[in-house]
């Protein structure tokens, strides 16, 4: 598994172990059949722009992946997150649901997430550019907790210049159920 070598990496707890991490990838590197679908989804919404309006998401257009997809709107240049829609996986993986909160308001929950997360949603409104991350989050103390997961964010506004919001889908597996995940990929 390659990463991308980036100077803006998240910095990352170097006590946590190497498995646990995560770390940015190139789009090509995104292995999840429900991120490709998204990714497609947003190109086909981009047209002749840089990205894609928030208007121009529409659920219809996001049967089969809407499980899988959180938007969020950006407030003040990327000051604060609000989640406006969070799917039932990332309720599941995370083990609760954010809707209608603020980003600000989940850092007692997972500091260390949230400021991988953060720095990740910043870097798309700064760059107006897709981005996707691969590796593990913790929903707590326990090794069973840890759930590998794939995540595509993709910017969505008005102009090529602004990004309002933030268009996320995410795919989460067990970690217990990772090793059959992989044994497959590899008999293919």
């Amino acid at each position: 598994m390659s990463t991308t070598n980036d100077p803006e990496s998240p910095v990352v707890d170097s006590s946590r172990t190497l498995e646990k991490l995560s770390h940015w990838i190139a789009l090509g590197e995104i292995d999840s059949a429900i991120l490709l679908e998204g990714l497609a989804y947003w190109r086909g919404l981009c047209r002749e722009r840089k990205f894609p309006s928030r208007h121009d998401v529409m659920p219809r257009g996001l049967v089969g992946l809407l499980r899988h997809t959180t938007l969020l709107r950006v407030i003040e240049g990327g000051q604060d997150y609000e989640f406006r829609v969070v799917g039932d996986a990332y309720v599941m993986a995370h083990g609760t649901s954010f809707q209608g909160r603020r980003w600000s308001e989940t850092e007692k929950l997972s500091s260390g997430y949230h400021a991988t997360i953060k720095s990740t949603y910043d870097r798309v409104v700064r760059k107006g550019e897709p981005l996707a991350t691969r590796g593990w989050i913790d929903r707590g103390d326990r090794d069973s907790e840890l759930i590998y997961s794939e995540y595509l964010f993709l910017p969505l506004g008005e102009d090529d210049r602004t990004v309002d919001h933030i268009l996320v889908f995410a795919v989460y597996v067990p970690r217990q159920h990772l090793a059959n995940l992989l044994k497959a990929k590899n008999l293919r």
